[in-house]
This record gives C-alpha cells, sequence and structure tokens, in this order.
C-alpha cells in the first residue's frame, strides 16, 4: 500500500510547473525507514530458531552540484536496531534447550556520498547513490537459557529446569559501501519527494574482513523515504 501510495504521488503532479532548477547549488536531502523482518528454521524435531529484526533510522545530508548530472554531499545517520532470537534443541527422551536473545543497538554513521541526477520523465528523476560510511555502534544483549534433563535419575525429581541469564554491552566501529537506487518527483524548482528502493551493501565491524556481511535487495521492507530541498 505504501509504495503504491508513492508512486501515485509521482505521478499525480505531472502537469505541474517545471521541475528541478538547473541552477541549484545546495540540496538538503531527509530520509527516514522502518523495517520489520521476521524469519524462522528449523531440522525436524531436532532444533528451530526463529528471529525478528525491527530497526528504524532517520538521516540527514547536504550536497552540492558536481557537473551538469551528479551531486556531492556529506551527512549523518542514526539507526535504532532491536533484534530477537529464539533457538531451540530438542534430542529425544534425553535434552531440551531454550536460548532467548534479545539485542538493543544503536548505530551512528557519518557518510559521504555521489548522487546522480538523470531525468526519465518530465519531474521523475532516477538517482543511483554511491555512499561510504563509518560509524560506531553501542548497545546492549541479553541472553536466558533454559535447560531441561529429560534423562536425569529416575526419583522425586524426575525433571529439573536450569535457568540462565547474562547480560552485556558492546562498542565496535562500522564501515559500509553501498549502492542504494533510488527516484525523486520534483513538484517545484525547491521541493521532491525521494524513494530509495533497496540496497546493494557491503559492510565490516571493527575492520575485520571476517566480520564482514553483504545486502543485496529490493524488497520495499527495505526502502527508504525522504524528501529532497534545492536553493
Amino acid at each position: 500500500m505504501f509504495k503504491n501510495t508513492i508512486f501515485v504521488l509521482f505521478f499525480l503532479f505531472s502537469s505541474l510547473v517545471n521541475a528541478q532548477s538547473d541552477s541549484s547549488f545546495l540540496f538538503i536531502r531527509l530520509n527516514v525507514g522502518y523495517a520489520d523482518i521476521s524469519s524462522s528454521n528449523g531440522a525436524a524435531s531436532l532444533g528451530a530458531s526463529a528471529s525478528n529484526i525491527s530497526d528504524w533510522n532517520i538521516g540527514l545530508s547536504v550536497g552540492i552540484p558536481v557537473g551538469k548530472r551528479l551531486e556531492a554531499g556529506l551527512g549523518f545517520e542514526y539507526t535504532k536496531q532491536n533484534v530477537e532470537n529464539v533457538s531451540i534443541i530438542s534430542v529425544p527422551l534425553y535434552f531440551d534447550s531454550m536460548e532467548l536473545t534479545e539485542t538493543n543497538a544503536n548505530l551512528f554513521i557519518g557518510k559521504a556520498y555521489l548522487v546522480g541526477h538523470w531525468r526519465i520523465f518530465n519531474r521523475l528523476y532516477f538517482n543511483p547513490m554511491f555512499s561510504f560510511g563509518v560509524g560506531k555502534a553501542k548497545g546492549k544483549q541479553k541472553i536466558v537459557t533454559l535447560a531441561n534433563n529429560l534423562n536425569a535419575p529416575q526419583g522425586e525429581y524426575h525433571e529439573y529446569l536450569s535457568h540462565w541469564l547474562r547480560e552485556a554491552s558492546f562498542s565496535y566501529d562500522f564501515f559500509a559501501v553501498s549502492l542504494a537506487p533510488s527516484f525523486s518527483f520534483f513538484f517545484n524548482k525547491h521541493f521532491a519527494l525521494n524513494i530509495e528502493t533497496g540496497a546493494f551493501q557491503f559492510a565490516t565491524t571493527d575492520w575485520e574482513w571476517d566480520n564482514r556481511q553483504w545486502l543485496a535487495t529490493i524488497k520495499p521492507q527495505y526502502w527508504q523515504a525522504g524528501i529532497i530541498l534545492a536553493f
């Protein structure tokens, strides 16, 4: 529904005044995004896991034209993330274990970017953005483990339940390179709506190659919407 609404807005005002001004010397961008992603997997009766990731972010950047079709700028982005994971291991007649993990993190990123301005039709533009981001993540993690021994000696307590609780704080460096396809619609010379339709990203934490992560998706839950002010 959100995706359809955005595209309707892009085309609804196609008969209004002229679009982006070629004489713009400053671009201010404000983007927001929200994702709520769930997944699960299991292997018959031996074990299963499920996770839910929810995060929202906001970014502010300022850019200037570099030639006729390029814009270069600097920006700042903040992301608030919550990850909940449930993992179950079951060995029939012997042992059951459940681990509940909850992670809350705050990610602060400074970035430099280069974005293109290619007109598709009238005031609708294609704006691929290439960016470098360096930042810091801080947060807390809580792990609760429940274990049930089904093979305990016969007697008054045939089964027993064990419980462990662990809490820890963490902090790590973050680096990312990304390419985000996006589209913008200029209502007039100074105001536009913008939408990023996915991301292709490489990221690593603490500058360790073994901690690298890849993301390539155009799923709507990864989209971001925002506005552009041009002067």
